[in-house]
């Protein structure tokens, strides 16, 4: 078994495992997780519409090519859906010597996904019939700080989801609450970062995030300096609510084409690797070699407020959260100057600093167009898809480049 210590800081990414990859092919995602730092995939095991003999081959596959690539998973449960936990007791059982298992001070990690208390007791019903010692980090989406660290707490610590409708202010207040109590108890806290928010499939799962922009740049900063022991992105794949960090995707199981998940989020992958190695060091603060420089920009594709002209649905709750705005991250070595062209606005250029800086700038409609340049050196020149007046459905999802 693969072995951590529980105070090493790790960065995990929520793999779903219901959404495959196209070709069946788990090496691709692990060689890009790999490649920004990311320690193990968090398989999210269970969801909608679950064929279970078919999902159990695939964990089973996903654990295998683990072990061909040296890389590490762990179970997130998704209570959502496994009512059973002798799921939980036999798949844990099953992969507890796995070469891919990951480990911590001898104990198998386990975690879950869950909107409720699951329909078992933890510790009676699921850790004391594992055949192996087991670092629990149950999901919540309390914003109870104290109560998630009291005495009678399911496992090692708790692992906070972002929490739905909370704005960026108020994410952070818990955030504080929840490191201040991890440091009163000595318990462990895991804590989810999202790169964004957004579905449009149904009336009642039609939604934006309070957060808008902040939700991931901003909260990255801010979590450098709060130091939770492991931090968990949310997601690696999920396409139908827009949150993820790997390559774009389209068909979800049980939904119709999720049209908004064609957006390329490369930029939130590539920025995580100047974040994971900042948390890692136990930095404040973000630095930047110049082999790993980078500028980038994020923005929607269409204004917060425009219906799409043949869209049955509404505009997603937390809308107004939306910012017409384009969003330019550098992460820099050195100063050096930026260039933007959004559209059909007049370029807008700038003398960025060394280190970290996200700035938002009015967009236009047509091609963004990005450019960085020291002297003769080019360290960006980018152009993203266009912003349009209208489209024919609602996309509330982020091009990211």
């Amino acid at each position: 078994m693969a072995e951590r210590t529980s105070s090493t800081p790790l960065v995990f990414a929520h793999y779903v495992l219901i959404m495959q990859p196209k070709d069946g092919d788990y090496s691709k995602d692990i060689k890009l997780a790999k490649q920004v730092g990311i320690d193990a995939f968090a398989v999210n095991y269970g969801g909608w519409d679950v064929d279970w003999t078919q999902h159990e081959a695939q964990l089973n596959r996903f654990y295998k090519t683990a072990e061909q690539l040296d890389f590490r998973l762990f179970l997130s449960i998704d209570t959502t859906s496994v009512k059973d936990p002798s799921m939980v007791i036999n798949l844990s059982n099953a992969y507890a010597s796995s070469p891919a298992q990951l480990t911590m001070n001898g104990a198998l990690v386990l975690s879950s996904f869950q909107t409720d208390p699951p329909a078992w007791d933890w510790q009676t019903d699921v850790l004391d019939r594992i055949n192996s010692h087991v670092l629990l980090l149950p999901g919540t989406l309390s914003d109870d700080a104290a109560a998630l660290f009291s005495n009678d707490i399911s496992g090692a610590g708790p692992f906070t989801w972002v929490h739905p409708s909370a704005t960026a202010v108020k994410e952070h207040s818990t955030d504080v609450a929840l490191a201040s109590e991890r440091d009163r108890t000595g318990n462990l806290w895991m804590a989810g970062i999202a790169p964004w928010f957004f579905t449009h499939l149904s009336l009642d799962k039609n939604w934006a995030h309070a957060q808008g922009d902040k939700i991931f740049v901003d909260r990255w900063s801010s979590l450098l300096t709060l130091k939770p022991d492991f931090i968990e992105i949310v997601t690696w794949n999920d396409w139908s609510e827009s949150s993820y960090i790997g390559p774009p995707g389209r068909s979800t199981p049980g939904t119709s084409d999720v049209y908004w998940a064609s957006a390329t989020h490369s930029a939130f992958r590539a920025m995580t690797k100047a974040f994971i190695k900042a948390f890692k060091a136990g930095r404040a603060y973000v630095t930047v070699d110049e082999a790993d420089e980078g500028v980038y920009m994020f923005y929607r594709r269409q204004p917060a407020g425009a219906v799409g002209t043949s869209d049955p649905l509404p505009l997603p709750s937390d809308a107004e959260s939306f910012k017409d705005k384009v969003f330019v991250v550098s992460l820099l070595s050195r100063p050096a100057g930026i260039t933007l062209v959004s559209g059909d606005s007049p370029p807008v250029s700038w003398a960025a600093p060394a280190g970290l800086e996200k700035t938002s700038h009015t967009w236009g409609y047509g091609a963004q167009v990005l450019q960085a340049r020291r002297g003769n050196k080019v360290i960006a020149d980018k152009v993203g898809a266009a912003i349009l007046a209208q489209l024919d459905m609602y996309d509330g999802n982020v091009v990211a480049v």
